[in-house]
């Protein structure tokens, strides 16, 4: 029997509509040195690294680890930016952090651009602890997101492959970060996915812990280390409402507008703006 779960709040909407929104200063200064990835402040007990991107190299994300999912056909969502290939204008690692920006400015039939990076064909995962740390612009329109999918999506087409949105930040909302997965049976579009939320006030300007542990039974996901939501799908689960049982891929990604949450057309002035992932770690149980 399903526990704990709950749609994410159609007062939330209504608050993104009618938050007023500051420029974001895409500035990084206030990145901290980060934690050596062997150790994890809020890594569980008995995990181990076996991926991570600290992204110390540069001036583009490493290939053997990330590729580019391209496009701006409005994605399921219908966004309106136009996802380009490792443009520098739209992506970069610098100074130990990875830049995701959004632009608006004209390509093709779209009036901004952004960057859709994914671990698609380089790294997926079976269960394990996913960590990243980050940071989100403020906005309205923008969504910040880190999230997974399922490797077979190419096969059993979405939601059906499962998907796992690790964090997503909307840039109308400055203070609160949320958690939700998406199934056969529940997901955003048919307006009853499973979600959590979670008040962090300084998300936009300070960098914070974000984490999902996937375990056979269910999801977890904290920030710094406290868990604020759980999905919990009970005893022998359909694949329906718990298809976490195959390979998933990673993507971070900064959408413009859309149909998920808040809509809106996206507010120019406060772009360009971009969100920074310090780190993007990933530990299992040995076999």
């Amino acid at each position: 029997m399903i526990a704990k779960l709950f749609q994410f709040s159609l007062l939330l909407v209504a608050v993104c509509l009618l938050t007023t929104c500051k420029n974001q200063n895409t500035d990084a200064s206030s990145a901290t040195t980060s934690i050596p990835a062997g150790e994890g402040a809020y890594v569980p007990e008995g995990y181990e690294l076996v991926w991570n991107d600290e992204f110390d190299g540069g001036p583009l994300p490493d290939t053997t680890r990330w590729t580019y999912q391209t496009g701006g056909f409005g994605w399921t969502a219908k966004e309106l930016q136009n996802y380009l290939h490792a443009d520098p204008d739209n992506v970069g690692v610098e100074d130990g952090l990875l830049r995701i920006t959004a632009i608006a400015e004209k390509s093709g039939r779209n009036n901004y651009t952004s960057t859709r990076l994914v671990s698609k064909g380089k790294a997926s995962f079976t269960r394990g602890y996913f960590e990243v740390r980050a940071k989100f612009p403020r906005g309205a329109g923008l969504r910040s997101s880190f999230w997974m999918v399922g490797d077979t999506v190419s096969k059993m087409g979405w939601p059906k492959a499962g998907e796992i949105d690790l964090v997503e930040y909307y840039g109308a909302v400055p203070d609160k970060v949320n958690a939700a997965v998406q199934t056969t049976n529940n997901y955003w579009s048919k307006k009853n996915q499973f979600g959590g939320g979670v008040t962090v006030p300084d998300a936009q300007t300070e960098f914070h812990v974000y984490s999902c542990t996937w375990t056979e039974e269910q999801i977890d996901f904290a920030v710094d280390g406290q868990t604020y939501w759980s999905y919990l799908p009970g005893p022998d689960p359909t694949i329906e409402i718990f298809p976490f049982r195959w390979p998933f891929y990673m993507a971070a990604t900064l959408a413009v507008g859309g149909i998920r949450g808040p809509e809106s057309a996206g507010d120019n002035t406060a772009l360009p703006a971009s969100m920074y992932l310090d780190y993007v770690r990933v530990y299992q149980k040995p076999e």
